[in-house]
């Protein structure tokens, strides 16, 4: 069973061009270490309706994980927790761990002298208010807790966009849920260089390949100088069985030599086999 994530990130500064996103990045990374495949990564606006619509959407395309960051915050347009409840059709509720947590946060903040008041005001309890059947999770750097909500076979968390507290989140609650899920493959990869032309040059027979070795992907990137080009070929699978996963990559490597011109006796020295 393919073991897929979406992530959204929600931003307005992103679309305006005047923030890089970090987040989707880091959390990409992270997945591919695991083993997991990103199946898109969207960028959307803090609009409640269009939160809900790619909410909605990325539900239907059943991914074992769907990743929000951003718009958990105690101000009047963060709304991701109540547009997963939109999405979902759950009524939100008021969770009185989520709002322990919350009260705990300002009372770290005004230890630090960071706030001056720790009223647990309408703005700041509204953090608490999530999709009926979620599970909260403190967040030890910041206030909003993340929150985690299973439909079906896909689980959904939100987390904040601060890029601090996401990854602190992301490491201690999200990871070890996928991680506990498992994608049930080994993933693998090799490498080659060809030197001394374009990708123009070679685009045919990468295309034989990949037609040919259908369960091996193909993904090429140019290095060096214009004076001495190389041409880098990674060939990357995933299968149950790590064995099956090496001799698919050793057949597509071999024939990918064969047609290149390439020595196909020996793996290039730079050659990498990569497993989860």
């Amino acid at each position: 069973m393919d073991k897929s994530v979406i992530i959204l990130v929600v931003s307005r500064e992103i679309l305006e061009g005047s923030l890089v996103d970090r987040n989707a990045a880091f959390i990409a990374n992270r997945i591919d270490d695991l083993g997991y495949r990103v199946r898109t990564i969207q960028v959307v606006d803090r609009v409640e309706s269009e939160m809900t619509a790619a909410l909605r959407w990325a539900l239907e395309q059943k991914p074992t994980f769907v990743i929000m960051t951003g718009g958990l915050g105690p101000n009047w347009d963060d709304n991701s927790r109540g547009c997963l409840a939109k999405a979902t059709g759950l009524p939100l509720e008021q969770d009185p761990s989520a709002l322990a947590q919350i009260q705990s946060a300002y009372r770290r903040m005004n230890a630090k002298g960071i706030i001056a008041e720790i009223e647990l005001t309408e703005a700041r309890a509204f953090m608490a208010r999530v999709p009926k059947g979620s599970i909260c999770y403190e967040n030890t750097v910041g206030t909003a807790p993340a929150v985690q909500l299973k439909i079906g076979t896909t689980t959904t968390f939100l987390l904040p966009g601060v890029p601090g507290e996401m990854q602190r989140l992301l490491t201690q609650h999200v990871l070890p849920a996928m991680l506990a899920e498992g994608p049930g493959t080994v993933r693998a990869e090799r490498q080659l260089d060809y030197h001394g032309h374009d990708e123009s040059a070679i685009s045919r027979i990468l295309g034989e390949v990949a037609k040919f070795h259908q369960k091996v992907s193909l993904r090429t990137t140019v290095r060096g100088t214009e004076e001495s080009l190389a041409i880098r070929v990674r060939l990357v699978a995933e299968h149950t069985d790590p064995v099956a996963l090496d001799e698919l990559l050793e057949h597509a490597e071999r024939d990918l030599r064969q047609r290149l011109g390439m020595n196909t006796n020996t793996r290039p020295p730079d050659g990498r086999r990569r497993d989860q």
